[in-house]
C-alpha cells in the first residue's frame, strides 16, 4: 500500500493536544452539601498544587483518537496497486449510439459501457487526467481533461444513449484535439465495435473495450410509400443479422388501426422485402412492427408518412413578359396570378411575389423576386460583361451564363449578408438574401435588355430561384429522417408559432422566423402551424426511423481498425491505484457519530443524578 499525499500523516500530531486536554484537571462545579465527610477525595484534589492529573482510561478520548487516525489516513490518500486499462492523459470515447441500447447485457450495453468507463476512471493514478466524449449522432465533450474523480463520475452520470448512429469521425477529431501536446496520450474506445471500417489515426496508444454478447437481431431497414395509379403503395425491407433462420410476422397499421399481418421468412445474414399495394386511399401514417423479442427493440418498428402536394400561389406583377409568364407557369404545383403594375396588390397573401419592372408601391412581407426594380436612368451602368459567378452555389446549378449578354443594368446596393450570384464589371447582376420578412432575390436588369430569356439557362434559373424562394411549407419532402437530424421548418406567411409534439407526447413551441426541429428520438413528430388566434393552419407528420443496417447489426466486434492499426480487445495491463480514502472517511464519520452519542449519554446521566 502507498500514499498519494504522505505529508498529511503529519496531522497525526494533533493527538498530542487531545491527550493534554484529558490530562488537565477537571474543573469542578460548586455544589452545596450537608457534610464533607463523604467528599474527602474531592477536597484532596482541590488542595493539590499541580494542574495536571494522571491520564486515565476514557472512552471519549479513545474514540476521538480513533477518528483522528482515520481522518489522517484518509487525507494521506492511501491506495492499493490495481490493474488499469490506461494511464497518463487518457481520452474515453463512450459509445452512445443506438446499438448500445441492446439488452443482451444486463441491463443494457450502454450501462455496461458506463461501468467500464467508471473502472477506467478508478484506475487513474496521481497526475493522470481523463477526457470523456460521448459518441452519438452529434458527439459531445462531457468533460475536459481532469484528474478529479468526482467530476469524471458526474460526467458519466450525465451521459445517455441516443437513438441514432454514431459520428465517429467527428469524435476522433475531438479526441485528437484533446490530447494535443499531452505526454503519454492514450485513447480508450468503449463500444460494441459497430464503427466504420476506416477511421483516422489517433495519437498515442489506442485501447478497445468491447461490450455485448449476442449477434442475433431483426431490424426494419427501409419503409417508404409512393403514389401509384391504384393508390398508395409501400415497400418494406427487414434484415436478419443472426446465424439462424428467422420466421416472423409483420403487423401493419394504417393511421394506428391494424389492417394487415404479413409473414416473412429470412435466411441468416440476409434480408427480405415486402410490397404492400392494398393500402387505404386516405392513408396518412403507415406503421410496421416486427413481432419479435430480439435484444434491440429500437429497430423493430418503423413509420412512413404521406402528405398531399400543396399548391403554391405566385403573384406576377408585370407590364407584359411572355417568357417570364411561361417559365413560372411550367413550375409544378404552382398557381400563377398575373397583375398589371397600375393595379392594387390584393390583400390575400401569396407565397411568392414576382415584381417585373420599377417598383412604385409598398411591397408586402414575404418572399420577393424583383426584376429591374429601378426606372431612374441615372443609376444605369452599361459595363455589364459578367466577370464572376458563384458557380458552386446551388441556385446556379446547371445554369450556364457564358453566352448571356446584358445591354444595361441598374446599380443596386446589395443588403448586408447578401450572396452575389452573378457580378458584372459595373456591379451585381443577381443577388439573394435572407430577411426577417422573407427571402429576397434581385435581378438588376430588365429581361428585355438581355438575351437571357432566349437561353436554355433561363428556365433552369427560374426553377432554381423559385425553388429557393418557395421552400415547401412545413417540412416538405423531409417526411422521414434519422435520429439526430436537424429538420428546418418553413412556416406559412400567416403562421405565428409552430408546436412540435414529440413521440413521448411532450410539446415544444417554436416561434423563430425559421424554426428548426431536432429529431433526437425515433417515432412520429406532429408539427402544427398556428395562426394569430391559435387556429390550425397546417399539420404535418415527420417519421424518425433508425434505418441503419450497421447499427442494427449488433454482433460484437473482436477488433477495430484505427488508421493502419488493428486494435484488439484491451487487457488491463497498466498499473493503476485503487484509493481507500472514501472508506476511511466513512469510518471516521461513523466513529464521530458514536463519540457524539457516548458524550450525550454521559451528560444525560449527570443531569439525572444532579451532578
Amino acid at each position: 500500500m502507498g500514499f498519494l499525499t504522505p505529508l498529511a500523516l503529519l496531522l497525526a500530531a494533533l493527538a498530542i493536544p487531545i491527550l493534554l486536554l484529558y490530562m488537565l484537571k477537571l474543573q469542578r462545579r460548586e455544589v452545596l452539601v450537608s457534610s464533607t465527610l463523604l467528599w474527602q477525595r474531592l477536597l484532596r484534589d482541590r488542595e493539590a498544587n499541580s494542574p495536571w492529573q494522571r491520564l486515565r482510561r476514557n472512552l471519549l478520548m479513545l474514540l476521538q483518537l480513533l477518528a483522528l487516525a482515520l481522518l489522517t489516513l484518509a487525507l494521506a490518500r492511501p491506495f492499493l496497486p490495481s490493474p488499469a486499462i490506461a494511464s497518463g492523459s487518457a481520452v474515453i470515447l463512450l459509445d452512445t449510439s443506438a446499438s448500445m441500447q441492446a439488452t443482451d447485457v444486463v441491463p443494457t450495453r450502454f450501462e455496461a459501457a458506463r461501468r467500464a468507463a467508471r473502472r477506467a476512471r478508478a484506475g487513474l493514478g496521481p497526475g493522470d487526467t481523463a477526457t470523456i466524449i460521448a459518441v452519438g449522432p452529434q458527439p459531445s465533450l462531457l468533460t475536459t481533461a481532469t484528474g478529479d474523480r468526482a467530476t469524471l463520475y458526474r460526467a458519466l452520470e450525465r451521459a445517455t444513449p441516443s437513438d441514432g448512429p454514431a459520428d465517429w469521425e467527428t469524435a476522433f477529431a475531438l479526441a485528437a484535439a484533446s490530447v494535443t501536446g499531452a505526454e503519454n496520450p492514450q485513447t480508450i474506445i468503449i463500444s460494441d465495435g459497430a464503427v466504420p471500417e476506416a477511421l483516422p489515426p489517433l495519437p498515442g496508444v489506442v485501447h478497445f473495450v468491447q461490450v455485448g454478447q449476442r449477434s442475433a437481431n431483426l431490424a426494419i431497414v427501409a419503409l417508404a410509400m409512393r403514389e401509384s395509379s391504384s393508390g398508395p403503395q409501400a415497400f418494406l425491407r427487414v434484415t436478419n443479422s443472426g446465424d439462424d433462420l428467422a420466421e416472423l410476422d409483420v403487423e401493419l397499421r394504417a393511421d394506428t388501426a391494424l389492417f394487415d399481418v404479413r409473414h416473412l421468412t429470412i435466411s441468416p445474414h440476409s434480408s427480405a422485402g415486402l410490397t404492400i399495394s392494398d393500402l387505404p386511399y386516405d392513408l396518412a401514417l403507415l406503421e410496421a412492427h416486427l413481432s419479435t423479442t430480439d435484444p434491440l427493440p429500437l429497430d423493430d418498428t418503423a413509420w412512413a408518412t404521406r402528405s398531399p402536394a400543396a399548391t403554391r400561389h405566385v403573384l406576377l406583377v408585370t407590364p407584359g413578359n411572355l417568357f417570364l409568364e411561361r417559365a413560372l407557369e411550367s413550375l409544378p404545383g404552382t398557381e400563377l396570378t398575373r397583375l398589371a403594375p397600375d393595379q392594387p396588390l390584393p390583400a390575400t397573401p401569396y407565397d411568392l411575389l414576382v415584381y417585373d419592372g420599377a417598383v412604385t408601391t409598398t411591397l408586402p412581407t414575404g418572399s420577393l423576386w424583383l426584376i429591374g426594380p429601378y426606372g431612374d436612368a441615372g443609376n444605369v451602368f452599361t459595363n455589364t460583361t459578367i466577370v464572376r459567378t458563384a458557380a458552386n452555389d446551388p441556385l446556379l446549378r446547371y445554369v450556364d451564363l457564358d453566352n448571356v449578354h446584358v445591354r444595361q443594368a441598374w446599380r443596386v446596393e446589395p443588403l448586408p449578408g447578401a450572396r452575389i450570384l452573378v457580378e458584372a464589371e459595373g456591379g451585381p447582376l443577381l443577388f439573394v438574401t435572407e430577411r426577417p420578412e422573407g427571402r429576397l432575390a434581385v435581378l438588376s436588369f430588365d429581361l428585355h435588355d438581355s438575351d437571357l430569356p432566349l437561353q436554355v439557362a433561363f428556365p433552369l434559373l427560374v426553377a432554381n430561384l423559385t425553388g429557393w424562394l418557395l421552400p415547401p411549407s412545413g417540412i416538405g419532402a423531409s417526411t422521414s429522417v434519422q435520429p439526430g437530424s436537424s429538420v428546418p421548418i418553413q412556416p406559412l406567411p400567416t403562421a405565428e408559432k409552430v408546436t412540435i409534439t414529440k413521440p413521448d407526447s411532450t410539446v415544444t413551441t417554436l416561434s423563430s422566423p425559421s424554426p428548426v426541429l431536432v429529431a433526437d428520438r425515433v417515432g412520429v413528430y406532429q408539427i402544427a402551424q398556428l395562426g394569430p388566434d391559435g387556429e390550425l393552419l397546417r399539420a404535418d407528420l415527420l417519421a424518425v426511423n433508425l434505418f441503419d443496417a450497421a447499427e442494427s447489426d449488433i454482433a460484437p466486434r473482436q477488433s477495430i481498425r484505427v488508421g493502419q492499426v488493428e486494435v484488439t480487445i484491451a487487457t488491463q495491463g497498466e498499473e493503476g491505484q485503487r484509493e481507500l480514502w472514501p472508506w476511511l472517511a466513512g469510518m471516521a464519520l461513523a466513529v464521530l457519530g458514536v463519540e457524539w452519542w457516548v458524550f450525550h449519554q454521559g451528560e444525560w446521566r449527570r443531569n439525572r443524578d444532579g451532578l
